[in-house]
């Protein structure tokens, strides 16, 4: 982790408050490379993209270089939230897609996987019978679509586990299905707002997936005004009609202005078991 320090006055206008600029690894090695070590340390960072473009891969690369850096970027654990998956697929998902160096990773202690499936069904319209953790009981009943309460719980596992922490929603998508159309939407922006606002207290990093072309335009861009960058991925297809994936950088508090300057606005992706997701064969693009 790079560290700069500048001096600044508080909210009062008295006393400066030492600020430091640390950089934070992505742990996509080929990425990190080009953008001068990492993203800035308390970024939220959001990852929109098209179905299978690439950024479950990228989350899953980061977390498990994130907990090999962990001791060297002076960070605590990584913490993977879901909201519909179970545990036990994310992790054979993460270990069926890289080399057998991968499996002891998985497991390392300094890894939080938490699984919020249980509270998001029992907000949403899911069969009793296919929730089989669905607790039926008076008191858990009267909190049947409490979307207020739901992220009061999840703010509460942020507090007790995201400082000095990476933070991996793996995917906001099915957060937004929850409150998208409903009349808790504006507390899911107030959510994503404070999110952005309390990741720079923790000091690590905090990604979020959105796939795109599910919601209106509107509500996308409603949800990437709140994240510090958005990074798209996106298949192109070639002049010999040959599908490629592909990543850039849309928008990045703090950092658009280095990207600019090294006109790193377009980058090809590939991922493999042994590297996991890696970027390469640097494309200037403008005007989008």
């Amino acid at each position: 982790m790079h560290f700069n320090h500048i001096y600044m006055m508080d909210d009062e206008g008295g006393d400066l408050m030492e600020l430091d600029l640390n950089v934070i690894p992505s742990g996509v090695e080929s990425l990190d490379r080009m953008i001068g070590g990492g993203f800035p340390s308390g970024s939220f960072i959001l990852l929109h993209g098209e179905v299978g473009a690439g950024s479950a891969e990228f989350l899953h690369t980061s977390l498990i270089n994130s907990v090999r850096l962990l001791d060297e970027i002076s960070l605590k654990k990584v913490c993977y939230i879901t909201f519909t998956r179970l545990v036990a697929d994310v992790k054979r998902e993460i270990a069926l897609s890289f080399d057998d160096k991968v499996q002891n990773i998985i497991n390392d202690q300094r890894i939080i996987f938490k699984d919020f499936s249980k509270e998001c069904f029992q907000n949403s319209a899911l069969p009793f019978t296919w929730n089989p953790e669905f607790d039926s009981s008076f008191e858990a009943l009267k909190g049947c679509g409490d979307r207020h309460a739901f992220l009061e719980l999840l703010v509460s596992f942020l507090n007790d586990n995201a400082n000095e922490s990476v933070i991996i929603f793996d995917s906001l998508t099915d957060l937004v299905r929850l409150y998208y159309d409903s009349m808790g939407w504006q507390d899911l922006i107030a959510f994503l707002k404070g999110l952005q606002r309390e990741s720079k207290r923790w000091g690590g990093l905090v990604y979020g997936t959105l796939t795109s072309d599910i919601f209106n335009r509107g509500i996308e861009e409603e949800i990437a005004d709140c994240a510090d960058g958005v990074i798209v991925f996106r298949w192109d297809e070639t002049e010999t009609r040959i599908r490629r994936r592909s990543l850039y950088i849309r928008k990045f508090r703090g950092l658009l202005p280095v990207l600019e300057e090294t006109k790193l606005l377009r980058l090809e992706t590939k991922f493999t078991p042994g590297n996991g997701f890696e970027v390469m064969n640097i494309k200037m693009v403008r005007g989008e």
